[in-house]
């Protein structure tokens, strides 16, 4: 769990308890008080396993709980919200809200609703580095550094272009069913600033979240790129997964990939990242063959936002082995009757929501001639 590592980093696990910087005494992982509400005294001894149970045990009965009533908790990643817990942990549970801690609510207040503003939070947690009234180099420095986890989950703005003309929608449907007020129009070339995209499962659309308090809307992705519109360099052996721009491979992008969110980036060296950069591969391959440019419209959905994004329990989004796909531009009845006949795994025909579902099970890849039946076909 990255809350305890984070804790444990700057609070360290002493088995002895001791006087802290205020004279309270303190063991483990800054336990002033045991689970079971008795404080700790001079001469305590615990051991380093029971110490982890005790900061498991609070931060799941005593911190998550109270931290659970910030707004937009829930939408955190686990970086974020290990972020929160570290700082409950040392300056208490329910600071949101509470006398002397205006600044950092305000931010979480204000930033569920406008998301560019989190981009203060590494700068405001500084405010709090004090105790007993005065600052201290290991506070200064453990605020520093969850500034920097907390950074590791910023999406920053995304510029979307227009690819031809297109509208916000106040809802994830047809232009034509809405009122002129449920919609807005854009045309090609014209630009939106984006601070949150929000993937709307089976449907082509999102919900984008405009910068400068500009509302949130539903988009057609298909109608939208992000500029590069596809990178052109080849990957590099390591790919930066904080730089959407980046390549994975020739023809696709990390922000298509983890759909311009951040909370999705796999660990390193994962068995995720490695089925993610397997099915990029294969998707290479179609693009080349294709011939002309293929979006994606869902990529890596780790748990919970897999769930979060209305995926189906045990998808293979979760596990890094598929993409929704389109021909831009295309007709897609003919890229669907040209691919199904050169793709040996997962195949799910989405054409009438927009896309094409491939996933890699049983190795599935991608054949220049035709011929191969699928191992699962199904339909949206």
């Amino acid at each position: 769990m990255l809350a305890t590592a984070l804790i444990e980093e700057f609070e360290g696990i002493e088995i002895e308890a001791y006087l802290d910087p205020t004279g309270v005494p303190t063991i483990c992982a800054g336990v002033t008080k045991y689970p079971s509400g008795m404080p700790v005294r001079m001469g305590d001894i615990c051991s380093k396993a029971v110490c982890r149970g005790h900061l498991s045990s609070m931060l799941n009965h005593e911190i998550v709980p109270a931290l659970q009533n910030i707004p937009g908790w829930e939408r955190f990643g686990p970086s974020r919200q290990a972020v929160l817990m570290s700082f409950a942990w040392n300056l208490g549970a329910k600071f949101f809200g509470s006398e002397g801690f205006e600044t950092i609510t305000k931010v979480l207040r204000d930033g569920s609703g406008a998301p560019e503003t989190y981009s203060d939070m590494s700068e405001v947690l500084k405010l709090y580095a004090q105790a007993g009234g005065k600052t201290l180099p290991g506070l200064e420095k453990r605020r520093a550094r969850e500034g920097e986890i907390w950074d590791l989950e910023s999406d920053g703005v995304l510029t979307f272009v227009a690819s031809q003309r297109t509208y916000l929608k106040k809802a994830p449907i047809s232009s034509d069913y809405l009122s002129d007020k449920g919609k807005q129009e854009y045309r090609g070339g014209d630009a939106i600033a984006v601070t949150r995209l929000e993937e709307i499962h089976a449907n082509n659309h999102a919900w984008a979240t405009l910068n400068d308090g500009g509302g949130n809307w539903a988009i057609y992705l298909p109608h939208w790129v992000q500029e590069p519109i596809h990178p052109t360099a080849a990957a590099k052996e390591k790919i930066d997964w904080t730089n959407f721009s980046a390549p994975i491979g020739s023809f696709v992008s990390v922000g298509e990939v983890l759909q311009y969110d951040a909370r999705r980036v796999p660990d390193e060296g994962s068995e995720e990242e490695s089925a993610i950069l397997e099915i990029c591969e294969e998707f290479d391959e179609i693009r080349q063959a294709w011939g002309t440019p293929i979006g994606v419209t869902s990529g890596y959905r780790p748990e919970p936002f897999n769930t979060e994004a209305g995926g189906v329990p045990g998808s293979y989004h979760v596990k890094g082995m598929a993409l929704d796909i389109y021909p831009c531009g295309e007709d897609i009845d003919e890229f669907h009757n040209w691919l199904i006949k050169r793709w040996s795994g997962g195949y799910g025909d989405g054409r009438q929501k927009g896309f094409i579902h491939i996933d890699s099970r049983n190795s599935g890849r991608f054949f220049s001639r035709a011929g191969v039946r699928p191992a699962a076909i199904w339909t949206y």
